[in-house]
């Protein structure tokens, strides 16, 4: 079934729209949660709370990308997870990505206050259009999928010293483009 189709199901209020998702998405949002979460018992709750999520966002929601839709929900609700399991000390993975981004953000801002800020936000997404590809990529890879320096370093036919030093270059970069707005 297409993404209107199963949209419509939502809308409709017709529980066959989380069987045809979870058939069409699951991968998807898997992939998604396991490369936060590093666990398949953490990543199947997810999962749950994904549909659960998207039962009850569409309506009134209706996402013109429902794999877009459905894979920020996957990693809200990992991140969230992992920050849960954090405080009972069972991972530190999302933490040292934020600290790594953390040296670009302002020293007086908790990190992860500052990511999920309007301003910083816009400032974001703007530094990271104006990237190359290559760049953007590498950005998006590490700081919102989360992948390890070597998954990067394997899909971009790098070594890991240069996506080390182009993700350190960028952070730079980012730390400039910021004062220079006056956030830093």
């Amino acid at each position: 079934m297409n993404d209107k189709g199963i949209i419509r199901l939502f809308f409709d209020r017709d529980e066959k729209a989380i069987e045809y998702t979870e058939q069409k998405y699951r991968g998807y949002c898997y992939a998604i949660a396991d490369k936060i979460l590093r666990n398949a018992e953490d990543d199947e709750e997810c999962l749950n709370d994904v549909w659960l999520a998207a039962w009850e966002s569409i309506p009134p929601n209706n996402p013109p990308v429902l794999s877009t839709y459905l894979g920020r929900i996957t990693r809200n609700i990992s991140v969230r997870m992992l920050r849960r399991l954090n405080r009972k000390k069972r991972g530190r993975e999302l933490t040292v990505y934020l600290e790594e981004l953390g040296d670009a953000l302002p020293a007086d801002c908790n990190v992860e206050n500052a990511l999920e800020s309007v301003v910083i936000s816009d400032q974001l997404t703007s530094f990271i259009k104006r990237q190359s590809k290559l760049n953007r990529n590498l950005l998006i890879c590490r700081y919102y999928y989360l992948d390890s320096i070597a998954d990067i370093a394997e899909r971009f036919g790098l070594t890991e010293n240069q996506v080390k030093l182009r993700l350190f270059r960028l952070r730079k970069k980012l730390r400039e483009a910021l004062e220079k707005e006056g956030i830093a």
